[in-house]
């Protein structure tokens, strides 16, 4: 309900555009038939998004999932793609695909993602090995089905003084970041992106050197780099390091939205010792607020909360000033957000694949989605400020650290639309 709601009631597309560079061009025939198989093994996600005067839903869409030849940016949800929450598009040497947020996160389009090229693969190139892929042979489990929130405890929400004393907590830690205009003289615009490309082997020897993981290692760099920006701030960086709750809750094969954040603090204390004590704090925080108990509390209060607001919410205009007002408090928390969903695990296929990234609508600040594939990590930065200073700040950290990159391409963000359904 809180991004569902709450994206509409900021006017934002709330999409993700997995985006695979191939060895070779794409045949579009054999992509075709990948995309109807895929199509059959995903019912749950065959839908169109409705609405009414209370409510938005989904209805069962049994239209074809489209196919576009192109590497612009495309509509969901529209007569352009079915009215489907997900399409496919090709051209020369890459696929595209488009995906909804607001029904499945990073790990549920992965997956989608996997049995769509493996399927693309086995008819191209032969494979047969996919062990982990969920294809035609796989019965769709009930697991599948299971909604997260299903397993945690209903309970009433916190007293409302503590939510508002946890809110300006945390966006005591960032405000300053979180101005008109940006952060303080940084000019707002459109998403930006930079696909920056980086040499696995190097960057995990570095990592694990210093006692990280990618996903830390990135959190940390990128905050030093802001600090270096902004040596005067008075403001902790606090990054929103996003976590797969899966594991956490027992739900590992559900296809629906299930992550939450660790926040990882730049704090003057922090600042202040070696690079590698830095890193050994980043993992430190990362392994506190990834505890089962640490998650299952955090997701249980703000279900709660959730259902409490959206009871006094009836009209969908309610609803979406009530969730659009949290989402922007939330917002506040967090100088900058970053996602790694892990290595790609399926290697049979990633030799195939030249390059990995993944765009992702965030309209104010600064979001980092991580792949790696093929002994390579895929960094998209995307901002919506004119000036690049962070990122050539960041670039001189990885310069500084020794890690080599290539910066593959700088563009308008390319990720899907989604209107509002009328």
């Amino acid at each position: 309900m809180l991004h569902l709601y709450g994206k509409f009631g900021q006017k934002a597309d709330f999409a993700v555009r997995l985006s695979v560079r191939m060895t070779e061009e794409v045949d579009g025939e054999a992509l075709s038939h990948a995309l109807e198989r895929t199509q059959k093994r995903y019912p749950y996600y065959q839908v169109r998004m409705r609405r009414n005067e209370y409510e938005f839903y989904y209805e069962e869409n049994p239209l074809p999932v489209v196919l576009l030849c192109t590497n612009e940016k495309v509509r969901l949800n529209t007569e352009q793609t079915n009215y489907h929450v997900w399409a496919v598009c090709f051209c020369g040497d890459r696929i595209h695909l488009d995906f909804y947020h607001g029904i499945t996160d990073g790990t549920g389009m992965y997956m989608v993602l996997a049995t769509l090229l493996y399927y693309y693969c086995r008819e191209r190139y032969g494979i047969s090995d996919h062990a982990g892929i969920l294809t035609l042979e796989d019965p769709v489990g009930p697991e599948e089905n299971m909604d997260p929130q299903e397993v945690l405890p209903v309970i009433d929400p916190p007293a409302e003084k503590a939510v508002q004393a946890a809110q300006a907590a945390k966006a005591t830690q960032a405000e300053g970041f979180f101005q008109a205009g940006g952060y303080g003289s940084l000019t707002s615009s459109g998403q930006r992106v930079w696909d920056i490309e980086i040499p696995e082997e190097t960057f995990m020897r570095f990592t694990s050197a210093n006692d990280a993981s990618p996903g830390t290692m990135i959190s940390l760099l990128l905050a030093r780099a802001i600090d270096s920006v902004f040596p005067d701030r008075k403001e902790d960086i606090t990054n929103s390091y996003l976590v797969n709750a899966r594991p956490m809750l027992g739900v590992q094969r559900t296809s629906h939205n299930c992550f939450c954040s660790a926040y990882l603090r730049y704090s003057d204390r922090v600042k202040a010792m070696p690079f590698d004590h830095q890193c050994t704090a980043y993992r430190g925080m990362t392994f506190i607020q990834s505890d089962e108990e640490h998650v299952v509390r955090a997701l249980t209060n703000g279900a709660a909360r959730a259902r409490k607001d959206a009871a006094g919410a009836p009209l969908l205009e309610d609803k979406k000033r009530v969730f659009s007002e949290m989402l922007s408090s939330r917002g506040k928390a967090a100088t900058f957000v970053v996602s790694y969903v892990g290595k790609w695990r399926f290697p049979a296929i990633g030799s195939y694949m030249r390059e990995f990234w993944t765009h992702v609508s965030f309209p104010k600040g600064i979001i980092v989605q991580i792949t790696a594939v093929n002994g390579k990590i895929f960094m998209s930065l995307s901002q919506s400020y004119e000036e690049d200073l962070i990122v050539r700040a960041f670039l001189r950290e990885l310069e500084e650290n020794n890690i080599s990159y290539t910066v593959r391409r700088t563009m308008d963000n390319d990720n899907p639309g989604f209107p509002e359904p009328v």
